[in-house]
């Protein structure tokens, strides 16, 4: 192997590594029931946690793309990761809930302006003609990281409290910001001197972040504000698109939405993402409080869906070379549809490998889809753009996350009241509206398949 290939490749454990600060939150997803349990919170107080953190870096994602691509994409990235370390330590010592939720606003910030480039970064370090190869190498430590979340956040929260599953990212980055000179310089972009999109930057960040308030806002059955942000939001969405049109240098190129493949592309992640979150949301209830499950046992089990992800992406890269992008985003929606399933139906007295297999189908068909995504979004955008994509694939991931967080918390909530108001038990109301959301989620990445359909193109 020439020197060359040697740096490349350590060059792309380097970007994992440091993108892994941001994945690896599926740590906090089974340390929920001990924060709950700590702050003495309702349930329901759980999505905060979650919203506060990726409102902020899906509004940002996509400005942090477009300060990588402007100003040097390792220079965002190590100030993303900087900033992740001052976000999670304030998450870690945070002594009241009402300090976690801005310590959360903080992380997502660093997780922002690290992630953002990370495909950018990956993809600068190898020709064009491996990028279908490297975006699935990409993909694949992405979701390991994910899959190592659970497994490292449920022994550590066994331990040492649900403080751990914060600070043990802090020192790798600390180990990333180490070797960081082993990624590509930034280079000059003569984009860099025209002035900057603010207002742009300003609008995008209002829209995206109106959006994840009023799916919120229906969350707690507040119809007539979620209505009212949800016009501001589109009102936003009509001044962003004239501003794009007429900037020097647009924070997003809106003439790449006139290509229908890159509408559907962005639609069916978000669909799929949103899909494939419903078990990080509501299993590990199911496995520490009714499956008779410890919290390392449940972090087992949410694991292999994150690894079913990640061996599913690595392959989806060199299956994308061979067939299409289209027939790997149909195989990989069905199998998430399949997976989802199956999961909400697994008894109080099944089995772990149960949990595990039918997780593990169901990360299998979002590592397809992620892959399949992000090959397709970094082509269909010029090379300039690449941090641009970077920020798309998050931005469109996240939504789908926000959107599950709301919407199938209060359809949960709806079904489980409903239940006890029925005479059911507690134990039988939780295990209703849970059987009833995967329901849902599955038929989600059903229509994620028929979408899929659309893209299809034989080699």
């Amino acid at each position: 192997m020439s020197g060359r290939g040697s740096r490349a490749i350590a060059g792309l454990a380097v970007i994992g590594c440091g993108v892994a600060v941001g994945p690896l939150d599926t740590a906090v997803n089974i340390a929920f029931p001990a924060i709950v349990g700590d702050f003495q919170l309702p349930l329901e107080m759980i999505q905060w946690i979650i919203i506060c953190y990726v409102l902020t870096y899906s509004s940002l994602t996509l400005v942090a793309g477009k300060l990588g691509d402007r100003y040097g994409r390792r220079r965002i990235f190590k100030i993303g990761l900087v900033a992740s370390c001052i976000g999670l330590a304030a998450c870690s010592l945070a002594p009241t809930y009402a300090a976690l939720l801005p310590a959360r606003v903080a992380q997502g910030l660093g997780t922002a302006l690290a992630i953002a480039c990370g495909p950018a970064l990956a993809t600068s370090l190898y020709p064009e003609s491996q990028r279908s190869r490297v975006v699935g190498y990409y993909a694949a430590m992405f979701a390991a990281a994910g899959a190592l979340g659970p497994i490292i956040g449920g022994a550590l929260a066994d331990a040492f409290g649900w403080q751990a599953v914060f600070w043990f990212r802090i020192p790798l980055a600390c180990f990333v910001l180490a070797l960081v000179w082993l990624l590509p310089s930034d280079r000059h972009n003569p984009d860099s001197e025209k002035p900057f999109d603010f207002l742009g930057a300003f609008l995008l960040v209002v829209m995206l972040a109106g959006l994840a308030v009023a799916l919120s806002l229906a969350r707690w059955s507040r119809t007539t504000e979620a209505i009212c942000v949800a016009l501001l939001v589109f009102v936003t969405l009509i001044v962003f698109v004239r501003v794009e049109r007429t900037a020097a240098d647009p924070v997003l190129r809106i003439d790449a939405f006139r290509n229908l493949r890159f509408c559907i592309l962005n639609f069916l992640n978000v669909i799929v993402c949103g899909a494939t979150f419903t078990p990080l949301l509501f299993t590990p209830f199911f496995l520490t409080q009714h499956a008779g499950f410890d919290a390392a046992a449940g972090g087992l089990a949410l694991a292999m869906g994150a690894c079913g992800t990640t061996i599913a992406a690595a392959l989806a890269g060199q299956l994308i070379e061979r067939v299409s992008g289209g027939v790997v985003a149909i195989v990989g929606a069905s199998l998430a549809a399949c997976g989802l399933g199956l999961v909400g139906q697994v008894q109080v007295d099944g089995t772990l490998v149960e949990v595990i297999l039918t997780l593990a189908i169901a990360g299998i068909g979002l590592g397809f889809v992620q892959t399949a995504y992000l090959d397709g979004v970094t082509g269909l955008l010029p090379e300039k753009d690449r941090g641009v994509a970077g920020g798309l694939t998050m931005v469109t991931r996240t939504i789908g996350v926000v959107a599950a967080a709301s919407l199938l918390t209060l359809l949960f909530s709806q079904v489980e009241t409903a239940a006890l108001s029925g005479g059911l038990a507690s134990a039988d109301a939780f295990l209703k509206g849970y059987s009833m959301v995967f329901s849902v989620a599955a038929t989600a990445a059903v229509f994620g398949a028929v979408l899929a359909l659309l893209l299809y193109r034989p080699k």
